[in-house]
């Protein structure tokens, strides 16, 4: 397998490091993006939209930049509510990565997505930069439903509990939480009546 190093991304307030891999599978990276963790008020401020979505497709392709190609990310949303922002039906996500045939192009603590699974995204410069989630993975949470009574409940995107609008500034460690321990976690409607509440308390 080789390694071939991209051009050096350096967008406002992240150091990105961004390798391509060819001839065999996307690899993990131990390197870890650098990221400004917003506050709960910030990341409300800072959305463009706010939505709760479900995930319906996820495609790569090449796509042109500057005198090369870049491998970016398209996942298919379909629009179940929206909390800030003009209401659309579905809504295309453009992630920087991804991985066509045999070559990846790695970005270290991207958010994941899996198809028919739900999140509340808050999404700013969809299209331009190369996240369209405020604060990165700070702006994606997982909607989770728990086994035993079916209440819908709120993960980060490493998948440990939400369990208070305060914590999305907290460190989003790698390592996954233990089976289960999504019950402590906010439910999806107090999460939603808070950013709801967030935007009524900032507008003029």
């Amino acid at each position: 397998m080789k390694w071939h190093p991209l051009p050096a991304f350096k967008p406002t307030l992240l150091l990105l490091a961004a390798v391509l891999v060819t001839g065999g599978p996307l690899a993990r990276r131990s390197a870890a993006m650098s990221v400004v963790a917003p506050s709960f008020s910030t990341l409300v401020a800072r959305a463009e939209q706010i939505v709760r979505v479900q995930a319906t497709a996820v495609n790569s392709r090449w796509d042109p930049a500057g005198p090369g190609q870049v491998i970016h990310t398209y996942i298919q949303f379909q629009v179940l509510r929206t909390l800030k922002g003009a209401p659309q039906a579905t809504i295309t996500l453009r992630l920087l990565g991804g991985q066509v045939g045999g070559t990846g192009m790695v970005i270290p603590d991207m958010p994941a997505f899996d198809v028919g699974a739900t999140y509340i995204l808050f999404i700013a410069q969809n299209g331009r930069a190369f996240c369209p989630l405020v604060g990165v993975l700070h702006g994606s949470y997982r909607v989770v439903a728990d086994a035993a009574t079916g209440t819908e409940r709120v993960a980060r995107a490493n998948g440990e509990p939400l369990r208070a609008v305060a914590d999305v500034i907290l460190p989003i460690e790698a390592s996954a939480p233990p089976a289960g321990s999504v019950v402590a976690a906010l439910q999806r409607d107090e999460f939603e009546n808070a950013i709801t509440q967030e935007i009524g308390h900032a507008a003029p």
